[in-house]
């Protein structure tokens, strides 16, 4: 493993395991921690650059994805609940991020200077801010923490460290190169929080039947609470109906305000009611992260495993 592999896996480690902490006990990470993390990401890499005489256009690329990156954080957007405005400056900022990626690219596959390779995967960095801020808007990710995280997580590890012989599961050389552009190592983060989200219900199944209060099929998605103790970080799961039932919603709504739900349930003389908790990605990021590092990719090694060979 390299000192620049080392530095990172530290660095992320650490803001990660903080932020994890937050997400726990608040359900919010405050904007510094992600301002710090992708920023010390953009010196390590500027240093890696220097240290390695890479060409002005892979510096291109990296001035474009700070311009993006900061315009995550300062500034108003776009695009907000009202819909689409236009702000000069912002636009002017976004145009020159634009034209550092294009004028880059022109450079190196319109003139035929620089390392295309490199070039290529280095794109992925301002390609994945915009992908995850995507993610966030159309609700793929939920939490506006969760897209910060990855997109400071994106400049932190730009390309897959050297931390031979980590990872145990790592592609065929045959389609390492493609893996590289086609699945980022933040991305591989992303999908390995995401298979360690498949063990949230088998945690509340076990719960549930220790407690003996298991049913099909809210057992796997909640568990029941006493209705003066709803937890702070929880969606009611239930609802009233016109004839006064109690029946169960599997998928509450994120955004309702359940106080009125709640005060029916009592009056229908509800006791304990099924709640959905609110569960701290940004933890399962970290962990992600770690194994990413460790593992790799769960679902390359999970397809390795159970594909045959060609």
């Amino acid at each position: 493993m390299d000192a620049f592999a080392v530095v990172r896996l530290a660095v992320g480690a650490g803001f990660l395991a903080f932020a994890a902490v937050s997400d726990v006990r608040t359900r919010r990470v405050h904007d510094p921690v992600w301002i710090a993390l992708g920023t010390i990401g953009l010196v390590l890499l500027l240093v890696e650059l220097g240290l390695d005489s890479r060409g002005a256009e892979q510096y291109a690329l990296v001035a474009a994805t700070a311009i993006l990156f900061y315009a995550v954080f300062y500034g108003s957007p776009l695009l907000d609940e009202d819909g689409i405005r236009l702000r000069p400056a912002r636009l002017g900022l976004l145009a020159a991020a634009a034209l550092l990626v294009l004028g880059s690219a022109w450079w190196v596959f319109g003139l035929g200077n620089g390392d295309a390779t490199a070039y290529v995967r280095l794109l992925t960095m301002p390609a994945m801010v915009l992908i995850y801020q995507g993610f966030y808007q159309v609700g793929l990710l939920r939490g506006g923490a969760d897209a910060k995280a990855l997109i400071a997580l994106t400049l932190l590890v730009p390309l897959y460290p050297d931390a031979s012989p980590l990872p145990v599961i790592q592609a065929a050389p045959a389609v390492s190169n493609a893996m590289q552009v086609a699945f980022p190592f933040s991305l591989v983060v992303l999908v390995d929080a995401a298979v360690l989200m498949l063990a949230v219900p088998l945690a509340y199944l076990v719960v549930n039947l220790a407690r003996r209060e298991f049913e099909w099929p809210v057992g796997f998605l909640g568990v029941k609470v006493p209705l003066d103790a709803v937890p702070r970080h929880a969606w009611v799961m239930e609802r009233i109906d016109d004839h006064g039932e109690r029946y169960a919603v599997l998928f509450p709504s994120h955004d309702k305000d359940e106080s009125g739900e709640i005060e029916k349930l009592r009056a229908a003389g509800a006791r304990r009611i099924w709640v959905e908790t609110k569960v701290p990605f940004v933890l399962l990021l970290f962990l992600g992260f770690l194994l990413a590092f460790a593992a790799g990719n769960l679902v390359l090694g999970f397809l390795t495993a159970v594909l045959p060979p060609p």
